[in-house]
């Protein structure tokens, strides 16, 4: 099998220590992980950058659901479209409050007038001509609903519609202004929507339920799954083929349900009525541009679930019963990708969690299921152990936990295990580790790791710069290519660099008892912590206080400064000086700065870019201001050991 990730970091991950007892206890657990939902079928995410890539939303729908046949719902037998009509149940504000009980509920025809049927059973119906504009109060009433409309107060009845002229297909022009209230709020939740409103009692004294039936194009043209701006023509988050995608999924999603009602929030999909297609148009088109497309299997829509972001890999293990061949635990580079830096968590959507053994054990024991069905008692947790993926890659879904208590141990379904721990701590079942042990699955080879895929964009360069000794990762078999770099952390770097172009003639890193700088602490008793790599680089000449006697080790390093770092590393600081003031530099890095002429001269050398400036042009500013990411730092590394070779 193709591996996206190979194996472990030194420090890291051998599949062995997943069943050997630890020593200690752990006082306290750390999920590392990936992803954000289900991770079953098109990560949104996923689909965003295969968009961005140039893919079109039948390719992107054939790599989320292989097997599935692209196809027009007038092609499947006992499907009649445009003109299905869906039952949707609706939430107050979906997906933000997903309320369904309510106090009281209004209604008001627009752009047509409505007929309002009044039903008892084993009665009939009352109807009533509503015009446009008028209002219709429903409220709940001795387990029925009440009607005041300004003919005066009728009922009670069973149910109410109100039925905007015409056929309930996508000719009709009639519309429904909807105001809800939920019980025990006092807060108006308004919005419109195409088709007839049902309202009915509910279980509870005074509680109303209320309803959408509503034919399918319309109902998917008011699908609020995506980012808005995916769809927003210009911008920078522009992603049609990926909302198309969605709209594909999001129709077959819905007709698979066959005739069962919708929810209208997460438990099935985000619909929001007409009101948010027309602050949309571009969703709505999406809807168009795929009108009556959906994926079937055998001849039967499939169920097309979908989740935010997939972690780098799809899962299928929580599905239950036998699996469809669209349901696939597979690789997804994509996701990887996205989102881009700086939005959301990041390419990959990494995670981690942290919760206490006390805490961990009062939630588990007496309320989680075994895998065999018995209930979870094991004392107080010390061990918890990844013993099961969806496939032998380690980047893959976890399955399965082992909890080690002073009582015994457990093996439970990760799926119940989040459910328990809740998916805003354990935000997918992507668990990469659990105090830095990856578990089940083939471990990482040195240089790789779980948040650098092979298809990352510096795959290549941060597994360079690892096997030179340059850099190197964290707990977990992590990298954290977003991350930022301290002026400590560089301060090692520039030694490193030293040393492995000067052989022979290395910088030593000793055990120091005296602080280098003022501000930067000590600790006598292990040697190659912080203090004792900033004394070195201090000695050897490569570094300098922001004062005489402060370092500000734990401060981000600009741009600029480490561009006078690296040219004292690599002995370029007379080239840089000859360099002729006039060259053209980096607008932010003004003739008098001290790194003016390090900044100027790894320019020439193709070594710091730069980026381009505010007001375009040939203007080239180096964004000292901007802290510097881990897999930037790895990139101008690699072009450094290049000429060096």
């Amino acid at each position: 099998m193709k591996k996206l990730f190979a194996a472990a970091l030194t420090v890291g991950i051998l599949a062995g220590l997943v069943f050997t007892p630890v020593a200690r206890a752990a006082d306290q657990f750390v999920f590392a992980g990936r992803g954000n939902g289900h991770g079953m079928g098109l990560s949104q995410w996923g689909a965003w950058q295969g968009a961005r890539e140039g893919h079109g939303f039948a390719d992107i729908l054939a790599f989320y659901y292989p097997g599935a046949t692209l196809e027009k719902v007038s092609d499947v037998a006992g499907i009649s479209a445009p003109d299905t009509v869906l039952k949707v149940r609706v939430s107050a504000n979906p997906p933000i409050n997903n309320a369904t009980i309510y106090s009281q509920v209004t209604l008001v025809p627009s752009v047509t007038e409505a007929t309002l049927v009044k039903h008892t059973n084993g009665v009939g119906d009352e109807t009533q001509v509503v015009p446009v504009g008028s209002l219709v109060t429903l409220s709940g009433s001795g387990g029925k609903v009440s009607v005041v409309t300004d003919a005066g107060a009728t009922g009670p009845y069973d149910y109410v519609e109100l039925r905007p002229a015409g056929a309930n297909d996508g000719t009709a022009a009639g519309r429904v202004a909807v105001g809800l209230t939920p019980k025990g709020s006092s807060t108006v939740h308004s919005r419109e929507y195409w088709g007839i409103i049902r309202v009915q009692y509910g279980d509870g004294q005074g509680e109303l339920w209320a309803y959408n039936f509503v034919p399918l194009e319309r109902y998917v043209r008011s699908i609020a799954e995506v980012e808005y701006d995916w769809a927003t023509a210009g911008g920078g988050f522009y992603a049609p083929e990926a909302v198309k995608a969605q709209a594909v999924a999001a129709r077959t999603y819905a007709l698979a349900k066959g005739g069962d009602t919708l929810n209208d929030n997460w438990a099935d999909q985000c619909y929001r009525g007409h009101t948010f297609e027309a602050n949309n148009p571009g969703i709505a088109k999406a809807a168009d541009d795929t009108a009556g497309l959906i994926l079937t299997y055998q001849g039967e829509p499939i169920t097309a679930y979908f989740s935010g972001h997939s972690g780098g890999y799809t899962t299928d293990s929580a599905w239950s019963g036998t699996k469809p061949p669209y349901i696939v635990a597979r690789s997804d580079p994509w996701s990887l990708k996205a989102p881009p830096p700086g939005t959301g968590k990041g390419p990959g959507w990494s995670w981690n969690y942290t919760i206490s053994a006390a805490s961990l054990s009062s939630k588990v024991n007496g309320s989680l299921k075994d895998i065999s069905g018995a209930t979870v008692n094991v004392g107080l947790i010390g061990q918890v152990d990844i013993v099961a993926r969806d496939t032998a890659d380690s980047w893959s879904h976890a399955r399965q936990l082992r909890i080690t208590g002073g009582g015994g141990s457990a093996t439970v379904s990760v799926q119940s295990f989040r459910s328990l721990i809740g998916s805003s701590n354990l935000p997918s079942t992507l668990i990469l580790s659990v105090n830095g042990e990856g578990g089940a699955g083939e471990p990482l080879v040195e240089g790789e790791f779980h948040d650098v895929g092979a298809d990352h964009l510096y795959h290549d360069q941060i597994s360079r710069v690892v096997a030179a000794g340059l850099m190197g990762g964290y707990e977990g078999g992590l990298f954290k290519p977003e991350g930022a770099v301290t002026r400590a952390q560089f301060a090692k770097i520039a030694v490193n660099l030293y040393n492995l172009l000067n052989p022979g003639s290395e910088i030593q890193v000793v055990n120091v008892t005296a602080k280098p700088f003022g501000d930067v602490a000590i600790d006598s008793l292990t040697t190659g912590d912080a203090s004792d790599w900033i004394a070195a680089a201090k000695k050897g000449g490569l570094v300098a206080g922001v004062t005489a006697d402060t370092f500000a080790p734990y401060a981000e390093i600009r741009r600029d400064q480490m561009t006078t770092m690296i040219c004292r590393a690599l002995g370029w600081e007379d080239e840089a000086s000859a360099l002729r003031p006039a060259t053209s530099g980096f607008a932010d890095v003004p003739l008098g700065s001290v790194h003016y002429a390090n900044a100027n001269y790894l320019k020439e050398q193709g070594v710091m870019l730069g980026y381009e400036g505010p007001l375009g042009g040939s203007l080239t500013v180096l964004a000292v201001d901007e802290p510097i990411k881990r897999q930037h730092v790895a990139v101008i590394l690699c072009r450094l050991l290049d000429p060096a070779q």
